[in-house]
């Protein structure tokens, strides 16, 4: 009579909203095959565990993955006066603790529709204080009451959570598609490197930069057009993932444990998508001149640090800021000749001495997307300034006006601009009254200024830098398209033109 195999069992793990189990939940699901986002660890069973387990029972002694424990867990079966023996029983204790009934009178901290299995401190859960101390804790009672289940399933960090600049990566996303696939972009190469380093008997050269890590993760996740099951699917394109994400830059080493929180607000992914998908050419020429290669002691692939990149996660906060370091510089370097770089303060590198030139008409579409998914700017608003821009552009150039290009250039405050913008109106209006001409339009209108500098009520508005900074980014762009610098690269006027300093630079 043939027998009838039973559905594996789930363990009734979910996801929790909390970081650090859902990394966990995570880290499993990826390892197990599962890619569902919805049901996530709902579909992980016993025998995933036990997969689990077989790994780990090896990988926990690897040199790689002790030193991570000891960041991470501070777990017991490290103590070196226990012997090989010893020490794999007190690991698989930890790893089976599901396996075994949940009998404490309380609720699981976690999980709290379980009953609780043990009181555990910061050796099972990091960030907690050690087992004898009592205060923070309801009731005086040290520990916190965690299931079977919950104290086995913080074992997957160890799947999840690379140690970068001597710190756990821990991400927690809004959308767990996004937390599933960043885990799985990093997780194959992380257990490559757990087995090389038990195969070596030696730990290997760190990985670095935990924002640009999880940037690199973004990106190669926004490449992808994805069907199902991982599966690339041409037609589509590319994933849309709402929400942000966050880095917990994690140690709960009894030296000095510490958490490093970097918020990546949902406003710089939906720009750093647009800007790939968009302008994927001038975007990565773009970062090429913020990569810094990774320093002797680092990995190559992982330990080189992109400073644009890492500078995402300050948006949408220091917009203006973003834009004059990293959007305004190809303009302003289309001024003059190339000229040898300064030496950068940092001890690092970059990645390639010369990078290749940016397309200023691709760069300043890149600074539109900016306006629009980061700032939040008015599209009538954006138009209404790239129109400007052009008008001033034509005029400098059929004009050949390099006293008013100076005079834009170097203008700072509100004063100074409109003054530059009222005497091109002016001698625009006398030309075209001279010449008879049939082009009779305004360099810039009443309207025109009031939209793109000031507030309902006419006050300046507190963007007015960023604005006055977009303006001079047209313009430029403008000149460069129409060679206008190259013909006058002779120019010694030209060339001394300078853009002026903001406070604190």
């Amino acid at each position: 009579m043939p027998t009838t195999l039973s559905p594996p069992q789930s363990l009734g793990l979910r996801w929790t909203d909390y970081p650090l189990m859902d990394a966990a939940l995570a880290g499993l699901c990826v390892f197990s095959g599962i890619r569902d986002a919805e049901q996530g660890p709902a579909l992980l069973t016993s025998e995933h565990l036990q997969e689990f387990q077989r790994w780990a029972e090896d990988a926990y002694f690897t040199p790689e993955l002790t030193g991570w424990i000891a960041v991470v867990f501070t777990s017991n079966f490290l103590n070196p006066s226990f012997s090989q023996d010893k020490k794999r029983e007190v690991l698989r204790d930890i790893l089976t603790a599901y396996q075994r009934p949940n009998l404490l009178p309380e609720r699981c901290a976690i999980f709290p529709e379980l009953q609780a299995q043990q009181r555990v401190a910061r050796d099972l859960m990091p960030m907690l204080m050690g087992r004898g101390p009592m205060n923070f804790y309801p009731d005086g009672q040290p520990g916190l009451p965690l299931s079977g289940q919950a104290i086995t399933a913080l074992q997957g960090l160890a799947l999840a959570a690379p140690l970068v600049s001597g710190r756990a990566l821990i991400l927690d996303a809004d959308n767990r598609q996004l937390l599933l696939r960043a885990v799985a972009s990093w997780q194959g190469e992380w257990l490559r490197r757990v087995s090389l380093s038990g195969a070596k008997g030696e730990k290997l050269p760190i990985w670095a930069a935990p924002r640009t890590r999880l940037i690199e993760s973004l990106r190669q996740i926004l490449r992808l057009r994805p069907a199902q099951d991982d599966e690339i699917d041409e037609n589509k394109p590319p994933p849309k993932f709402e929400g942000g994400a966050t880095i917990y830059h994690l140690t709960n080493s009894g030296q000095g444990p510490d958490a490093q929180i970097y918020v990546l607000e949902p406003t710089a992914i939906q720009f750093l998508r647009a800007a790939e998908q968009k302008f994927p050419q001038e975007w990565r020429a773009l970062l090429q001149t913020w990569t810094f290669a990774a320093d002797k002691n680092k990995d190559l692939r992982f330990g080189f640090r992109n400073e644009l990149d890492e500078a995402l996660f300050s948006l949408p906060a220091e917009a203006a800021s973003f834009l004059r370091r990293y959007l305004l510089p190809p303009f302003t370097q289309a001024l003059r000749a190339p000229a040898q770089g300064k030496k950068s303060k940092s001890s690092k590198k970059p990645a390639q001495e010369a990078p290749p030139p940016i397309p200023l008409a691709g760069l300043w579409g890149i600074t539109e997307l900016f306006l629009m998914e980061v700032v939040g700017m008015e599209k009538d608003r954006v138009e209404a300034l790239e129109a400007l821009g052009e008008r001033l552009g034509k005029w400098i150039v059929d004009e050949n006006d390099k006293r008013l290009f100076r005079e834009l250039y170097e203008a700072r405050g509100a004063g100074p601009l409109r003054h530059v913008l009222l005497r091109a109106t002016l001698e625009k209006s006398k030309h075209d009254a001279k010449s008879g001409t049939e082009d009779r339009d305004l360099i810039v209108t009443k309207d025109e200024y009031l939209r793109i500098f000031t507030e309902d009520n006419e006050t300046t508005r507190a963007d007015f830098t960023l604005a006055r900074d977009l303006l001079k980014m047209r313009v430029i762009q403008y000149l460069h398209d129409a060679r206008f610098f190259e013909q006058n690269k002779d120019d010694p006027e030209l060339q001394k033109t300078e853009l002026t300093k903001e406070e604190g630079e």
